[in-house]
């Protein structure tokens, strides 16, 4: 099998980062995915499952990383290293796969992950949709709290859309699920679970993004309050042809 060389690092328009391939084989890159997913509220119990999904290309996961040309971006990872002291320690760009295939390491490239994405081959709950050629799913996808409204997700979804294009995915339709905009007792629901609502809509700011939505599930993913009543959440389902 011919080794293939990463996709050149694709820069935003706004804020730039970089994508760096997240190391099954790597205990630090291990260790790192975990924190972040306990920062981000889930799937940290399924970090384990995911390395020998890295490896086989059903899961194409990336650390997102601050460029080196974003002039703010010393003060951005003061940010993130002052809120997350255990993710101060620089990690390796080692990984020898992407997507299923061979790529080169950069050994000399140190960095400090300041969040993750993911493309999936399948959904995360397969059942709930249909296959089709040439299409991956965004999951995945977390940024540090410390650095929110910086304009780092969009970023990360602009060199993501960027790369899935080239080898090794040569995608051509990009999908995903998230929470629908509208839905019964809102404040209701969100006063019960002791927080507050989201600023950011995520059905709006990706149909900013050309993203449709296609389907709707009424009851898609729930939480329980504190006196154990469950509340459910609906989820719209959107795509983007890409090429």
């Amino acid at each position: 099998m011919t080794s293939i060389r990463a996709p050149p690092v694709v820069k935003s328009s706004y804020t730039q980062v970089d994508l760096v391939p997240w190391d099954p084989e790597s205990p630090e890159h291990v260790e790192r995915m975990v924190q972040q997913r306990i920062a981000c509220g889930w799937k940290h119990d399924q970090v384990e499952m995911w390395k020998s999904w890295q490896r086989d290309g059903r899961l194409v996961l990336q650390w997102v990383v601050l460029s080196e040309s974003d002039p703010a971006r010393a003060e951005k990872l003061e940010k993130h290293t002052a809120a997350f002291p255990r993710e101060s320690g620089p990690l390796v760009d080692s990984a020898v796969t992407l997507g299923g295939e061979p790529r080169a390491p950069n050994l000399e490239k140190r960095f400090i992950a300041v969040g993750h994405i993911s493309l999936n081959k399948e959904y995360e709950t397969p059942e709930r949709t249909e296959p089709a050629e040439g299409l991956y799913w965004i999951a995945n996808f977390y940024i540090s709290a410390a650095l929110q409204f910086m304009g780092l997700g969009r970023a990360a979804m602009d060199a993501v859309e960027s790369m899935a294009i080239s080898e090794p995915l040569c995608v051509k339709t990009l999908a995903l699920s998230t929470v629908a905009n509208e839905y019964e007792a809102r404040d209701e629901r969100w006063a019960a679970l002791e927080r507050d609502p989201p600023k950011i809509l995520n059905q709006d700011w990706y149909e900013r993004r050309g993203y449709v939505v296609y389907k709707r599930n009424e009851k898609m993913w729930s939480e329980k309050d504190s006196k154990g009543k469950e509340w459910w959440f609906p989820a719209v389902f959107m795509k983007k042809d890409i090429r």
